[in-house]
């Protein structure tokens, strides 16, 4: 019997991040500078964010150890049914039904000569972690509180709490430092509240576009061609509609307040990253195995799984070993872990028909069928084309 392997790994699988409510106002309101207009303001070093910047900065969580408690067990394996020919043939049966045109004479009146049970293996191990960084950031200064540092030392990066909303699930937090913030003048429009409009350039004028900027243009009248005044400009400039010909465009930094809210931002991830490895045996194609249900052989969740040691499959054992070994995260915070093993029944039956032997299978907890090869596919009257 052939085996076919599939192994898959995913580190930081995102597919359902989302971002805390509360803060994305608050993250999407800042405004992100581009190369030509850095701000120049001094950062003064705050006590566990030296590295603090305008990018993101990582902050290693404080060193953890664990000890897997003394009187530890590893649960037991629980085993895969085993069905009975009765079983495989209403199966059997069931399928044929469903397919158009086959006939169930065949699948009623078959003999049974084998029947050989197996077991696809699924196993899968996911950490919850959380990562911190840290960023200096600003918003628009409307006269909201400034907690800076006249209300004491900051609080260092893994000491400000933070809840996840639902463990194993990615998510992502922003939250203002405490005592880190101070007032600035902006410094993307000198504190002035507007800045050149980009569109124009300034002027307060851009070429028009339906004569494309010549101020006239080129008309039929009478069956002769002439040349006529747009009437759409002056001169072929028309008023920028962006800044409505000031000049001008409110300060996308501060938003016209003239004044910026500066702060340290720590930004808090939540991944689960996840490590999976499957076993399927038999000829029955992967994706189908993966989309019928199993028996929940091996189950866990813990601070700290240990690997799986009493796998009556050696392959089991020993990737459970490597995925267990890899899930470290010296960079980040682990909060849990769960490992587990699901076990897909599968029983190949072998038949006879008329003196033919006929093959298929039937797996997973519902019994589905794979059967390509029965041999009773086109009933009577049916033309093949």
């Amino acid at each position: 019997m052939m085996e076919f392997l599939t192994h898959r790994i995913f580190f930081s699988r995102i597919d359902e991040q989302t971002i805390d409510e509360s803060e994305q106002d608050f993250s999407e309101s800042l405004y992100i500078e581009d190369n030509e207009h850095k701000p120049d303001v001094s950062f003064d070093t705050v006590a566990g964010y030296d590295n603090a910047r305008m990018d993101q900065s990582l902050l290693p969580p404080p060193p953890t150890v664990f000890a897997p408690p003394q009187d530890y067990v590893q649960p037991t394996f629980t085993s895969a049914p085993v069905i009975t020919e009765d079983t495989a043939r209403q199966a059997l049966i069931e399928f044929v039904s469903k397919q158009t045109c086959w006939g169930t004479g065949t699948a009623k009146s078959l003999t049974f000569e084998k029947l050989q049970s197996s077991t696809s293996y699924h196993y899968f191990l996911e950490t919850f972690t959380e990562e911190r960084t840290s960023k200096w950031d600003h918003e628009p200064f409307r006269g909201q509180f400034v907690d800076g540092s006249q209300n004491g030392p900051a609080p260092g990066p893994w000491e400000i709490p933070a809840t996840f909303k639902e463990i194993f699930k990615n998510e992502t937090q922003h939250h203002e430092v405490p005592h880190t913030a101070f007032v600035r003048p902006c410094f993307r429009c000198e504190a002035k509240g507007k800045v050149k409009c980009d569109r124009c350039n300034g002027s307060g004028r851009v070429k028009c576009r339906s004569c494309g900027g010549r101020g006239s243009k080129t008309v039929t009248r009478n069956g002769k061609s002439c040349r006529v005044s747009c009437s759409w400009c002056f001169r072929g400039r028309v008023t920028c509609s962006k800044c409505r010909g000031s000049g001008k465009v409110v300060c996308p930094a501060c938003q016209g307040e003239c004044n910026l809210k500066w702060f340290i931002k720590l930004i808090i991830n939540w991944v689960n990253n996840v490590s999976e490895h499957v076993i399927e045996r038999g000829t029955i194609p992967a994706y189908m195995i993966s989309q019928t249900t199993g028996t929940l052989g091996f189950n866990e969740v813990q601070p700290r799984v240990q690997p799986v040691a009493n796998s009556p499959v050696a392959e089991v054992n020993e990737v459970s070993h490597n995925f267990v070994g890899s899930h470290q995260f010296p960079m980040k915070r682990i909060h849990m872990q769960h490992h587990m093993i699901r076990m897909v029944p599968m029983t190949q039956c072998v038949c006879r028909r008329r003196g033919k032997e006929f093959t298929f299978f039937v797996y997973g907890l519902e019994n589905k069928v794979y059967g390509p090869d029965y041999p009773d596919q086109c009933c009577w009257g049916c033309t093949i084309q």
